[in-house]
């Protein structure tokens, strides 16, 4: 699936909200941000059991959420909060979430990388925080290896800089592990 629409803080959070809410499962996902103001957002989902997410009603379902998240007029955060929103998913393996952050690895960007067991809805939960951290997602790179996801993201701060102040990286690391517990707490609570 590819999007090509006008770009914005927290873009990113809100399609991958409209995705979690069509019950897409997001395997893989590349975007950019172009020097026109645009995003060009590529994504490969799944449904649920692991098939192409090709049916009709699912597609168009899909057409009107995007819509209506990206008019202002659905919250993901408020709807993935309903219970039932996304189906659960109870798994056997145990990853311990891990992020990383480089200032080293691209001159104009901060590099957050972000490891941890898959669920339906955590890419939403994590760009969710990002936004709320006050960052700007340049460009992404979205995987999933079985139960495991290695998310990659290419930051700035608002002004555009790169992030450098420690209490701020420091702060970055605390929200996005704190995400991450939050599944391994939701899946001790399935269990």
């Amino acid at each position: 699936m590819t999007l090509y629409t006008a770009d914005h803080a927290g873009l990113f959070s809100r399609i991958a909200g409209a995705l979690a809410l069509a019950g897409a499962n997001i395997v893989d996902a590349k975007i950019l941000t172009l020097s026109n103001g645009m995003a060009l957002d590529t994504f490969w989902v799944q449904d649920h059991l692991g098939g192409a997410f090709d049916r009709p009603d699912k597609l168009a379902k899909l057409a009107v959420l995007f819509e209506n998240v990206l008019s202002g007029k659905l919250k993901p955060h408020i709807e993935l909060s309903k219970p039932g929103a996304i189906p659960s998913r109870t798994r056997v393996f145990t990853v311990p979430p891990r992020v990383l952050i480089d200032n080293k690895a691209s001159l104009g960007h901060t590099v957050i990388e972000v490891n941890g067991r898959d669920r339906p809805g955590l890419l939403f939960e994590v760009t969710r925080a990002i936004t709320g951290l006050n960052l700007q997602i340049a460009s992404a790179k979205i995987s999933t290896y079985g139960e495991k996801v290695v998310d990659v993201f290419y930051v700035k701060d608002l002004f555009g800089h790169k992030v450098e102040h420690e209490q701020k990286l420091r702060d970055i690391r605390e929200r996005l592990l704190a995400v991450m517990a939050e599944q391994r707490a939701a899946q001790a609570a399935a269990e």
